[in-house]
């Protein structure tokens, strides 16, 4: 019988408790010297003595470059897929690299400018990321928000509607079913905290955005059935009741900015403090250069020959 068996990182690919008794596999030893003289019988030896998984147009890929490729705790069936997967990738790639050898010129083939280039901006990327990480402030008080926002107001105009809502998700059995419908449109502090007590302990789902500005969106996605036209319907109502063969879904709307307008400062923060930090990324890495650039020329590191 031909059998191939693969050992990676202490892990059995396949298992050998089908070919061979349980009392000679307790030790680990001869689990891998099992292991490796099965794959005598399937695998092609090398020079390096490293296993030949496969080879294309004499180009070789060995057992040894595969031990990082299987994830832990797979079964035996998911890592026979993904060694499949790999080797007939890496096949696939010989091939077209071969018949890119072969029919391209030699001119068309030196990509020895577009290496350096590449390896050029990859090091000057992680330098930069290493001298941004080191230096980079990123707390953004809040005054510096507000005048960020003033000073680019215009640029803060609302592509969809976002409200402040209370949404629930409710069984239709729940004993408390007919309380929240009750509850849940009320803008009375005893009823809120009443909704509150009950939801929290029997609700499947409770988001309540009274406080926060939320996109129309994200609550509708919540719903079993879509709403046709969103803008004309917060024109005209307050709240949403649906239902399912299972659940109720109650949303009580209490405020709305509606696409087109001018978006709150409360709903722009986070994006706000994100074009700070990132507009402090970019003067950091200017100053960098500029006195990378100084500095060399202080002490006549470059020359420049130009007429």
């Amino acid at each position: 019988m031909n059998l191939c068996v693969y050992y990676s990182k202490g892990k059995m690919l396949f298992d050998l408790t089908q070919f061979v008794p349980m009392q000679y596999l307790r030790k680990p030893i001869v689990i891998l010297t099992l292991a490796l003289s099965m794959l005598v019988g399937c695998l092609n030896n090398d020079t390096d003595n490293s296993k030949v998984v496969a080879n294309v147009y004499g180009k070789k890929l060995h057992l040894s470059e595969l031990e990082d490729i299987f994830p832990s705790n797979l079964s035996k069936e998911d890592s026979i897929q993904i060694l499949k997967g790999y080797v007939d990738r890496w096949v696939r790639k010989q091939l077209l690299l071969n018949r890119a050898e072969k029919n391209l010129s030699e001119a068309q083939k030196d990509v020895s400018s577009q290496i350096e280039d590449y390896r050029s901006s990859l090091l000057i990327f992680k330098y930069e990321q290493e001298y941004i990480r080191q230096r980079l402030d990123t707390v953004v008080p809040m005054n510096e928000v507000e005048n960020f926002y003033n000073e680019n107001i215009s640029n803060f105009i609302l592509n969809e509607s976002i409200v402040k809502a209370l949404f629930i998700k409710v069984r239709l059995d729940d004993q408390y079913y007919g309380k929240i419908k009750e509850l849940y449109k009320s803008s009375k502090e005893e009823d809120i905290q009443a909704l509150d007590n009950i939801a929290y302990q029997v609700v499947i789902k409770y988001d309540y955005f009274n406080d926060q500005w939320v996109p129309f969106s994200q609550i509708l996605k919540e719903l079993p059935e879509p709403i046709s036209n969103p803008e004309r319907f917060l024109l005209r109502n307050k709240s949403i009741e649906m239902s399912d063969q299972t659940f109720a879904y109650f949303v009580s709307i209490q405020n709305v900015v509606h696409k087109g307008n001018q978006s709150p400062i409360e709903y722009e923060v986070d994006n706000i403090k994100s074009i700070i930090v990132n507009k402090r990324k970019q003067r950091l890495i200017q100053k960098l250069e500029t006195n990378i650039y100084n500095d060399a020329r202080n002490y006549n590191h470059f020359e420049i020959f130009l007429d």
